[in-house]
């Protein structure tokens, strides 16, 4: 009599992937950021190998960020005109549910209050009335209030660093209104800025501390039962008017996940977010564009392919989009594009900015692997790269 061979079930993959922000990390200061994300990475692998699902796993990592104040969410972010740290969040299901915050204000995680939304939104509301899935300002902190989470002063959020970069920057802004010319702005890292045919003639000091600020970061899980998801979390840019929404506030735009199909048998299911110059991002609807790009080649060799599909989305589709050409703004983007079907999960990422921050850590890994991308190519504005990890086979590290 033949011998049956025993149904073995296949040990689980998951994932975290998570970025810093795109911008202009100093060699001085990578190690610093490169750390960052590894401890973002390695907070939300323990909530995944303790069975924790992938909303978990995206807030766990985004927490860490955003207490991190190297970075811009949370704690040390960018202030606004007033002074003040007002922060975006958002995160999204497998499912596409969402949960966002937007221009809050005194708290500290916003990535959490974004989660609360998106739990409470799933339960019925009196009346039948439609529960929020997007809170900005006063009433995202009474949200917050009413629901037991704590809600600190304002100063609470202000780091010593970001403090001394604000009154520099709001002397400089002083000086130009006396001197009658328009709001100064960073130097672009592509090319001189112009605005109405003519450069702009004064520029916001910057010195070494202003090189350890990038902008949103995010977070992308794939937890054990194969859900993804995916946030994001910013103090929005330097300078802003009090009550500016970015994209990391806004649903498909900085944060986007397409589900999986109930009638495709790869199971495919695609998430990105992206960081960069906001308003950009939004004329260009940045997350679900690319998202949709990643998830139309899926059939192509995902390691390779889809690292090309956003990089051929900011060259076409954003830096060559109509709002980006004619504005007197930097048209600044990083993006991280996750996709997993039944054979394994591929990340992919592109940038047009100096440098890149990303770390993963995939439950086949002892600790999380970092990468800061640099755009050093003579020969091209957008670089990128990306790591594959397919089941019965070796993880691919980072390729950039």
């Amino acid at each position: 009599m033949a011998m049956s061979t025993p149904n073995v079930k296949a040990e689980p993959l998951f994932a975290i992937f998570v970025h810093a922000g795109a911008g202009e990390v100093c060699q001085r200061n990578e190690r610093k950021h490169l750390q960052a994300c590894e401890d973002a990475a390695q907070h939300a692998m323990d909530v995944l190998r303790t069975g924790g699902n992938a909303v978990a796993a995206v807030e766990a990592a985004i927490r860490s960020l955003e207490d991190n104040e190297i970075t811009n969410a949370g704690y040390g972010s960018n202030l606004s005109l007033g002074g003040d740290v007002e922060c975006d969040a958002t995160v999204v299901d497998h499912y596409g549910r969402s949960g966002a915050v937007g221009a809050v204000g005194q708290i500290c995680n916003p990535i959490k209050l974004a989660r609360l939304v998106l739990e409470q939104s799933k339960e019925p509301m009196p009346l039948d009335l439609v529960p929020p899935n997007l809170l900005v300002g006063q009433g995202a902190i009474e949200y917050a209030f009413q629901r037991k989470m704590p809600v600190v002063p304002n100063d609470y959020l202000v780091s010593a660093v970001a403090k001394q970069r604000w009154t520099r920057w709001k002397a400089a802004l002083e000086k130009t209104a006396k001197n009658g010319r328009r709001h100064p702005v960073r130097e672009s890292v592509h090319g001189d800025v112009k605005y109405d045919g003519g450069p702009f003639t004064a520029k916001c000091p910057i010195d070494e501390d202003d090189h350890m600020i990038t902008d949103t970061v995010g977070a992308i899980a794939i937890d054990s039962d194969g859900n993804i998801a995916a946030g994001s979390s910013s103090g929005g840019i330097a300078m802003k008017y009090q009550g500016r929404v970015g994209p990391a506030a806004l649903i498909g735009i900085g944060t986007a996940v397409i589900p999986v199909s109930p009638m495709d048998p790869q199971k495919t299911c695609v998430a990105t977010v992206v960081s960069g110059t906001g308003e950009h991002i939004a004329t260009t609807f940045s997350a679900i564009t690319c998202a949709n790009r990643i998830y139309a080649n899926q059939g192509k060799e995902m390691s390779n392919e889809s690292a090309s599909d956003i990089k051929v989305f900011i060259e076409r589709n954003f830096c060559q989009h109509p709002s980006v050409l004619h504005s007197c703004s930097d048209g600044a983007i990083g993006v991280l594009g996750v996709t997993r079907t039944v054979d394994g999960i591929w990340l992919t990422f592109a940038h047009n900015t100096e440098t890149f921050g990303l770390a993963s850590m995939s439950s086949d890994d002892a600790r999380p692997i970092s990468v800061m991308s640099r755009n050093t190519k003579a020969d091209s504005k957008v670089v990128g790269g990306g790591r594959s990890i397919k089941r019965h086979s070796t993880s691919v590290p980072f390729t950039s």
